[in-house]
């Protein structure tokens, strides 16, 4: 198993003057992170991309809300 630094962005409807982008840092072991990432969002579309340092791009729109994970190894 592979361990990354995930960083997850979730754009949320703005109110109340919050921030419209919530932004999380988690470290985590997986061997495949878009099967990590689709056990989160089962019901959801995934798009990956793999940027040119290599970090793992894993995006998906779910009910209007949109979720980026970037996964980096370490």
């Amino acid at each position: 198993m592979k361990t990354y630094e995930l960083l997850i962005a979730e754009r949320q409807p703005t109110c109340g003057g919050k921030t419209p982008v919530r932004t999380s840092i988690k470290t985590v072991t997986t061997e495949d992170p878009v099967a990590y990432v689709r056990e989160l969002e089962p019901e959801s579309e995934l798009r990956t991309s793999t940027e040119a340092d290599g970090t793992l791009i894993v995006e998906m729109d779910h009910n209007g809300f949109w979720v980026k994970y970037e996964f980096t190894e370490d």
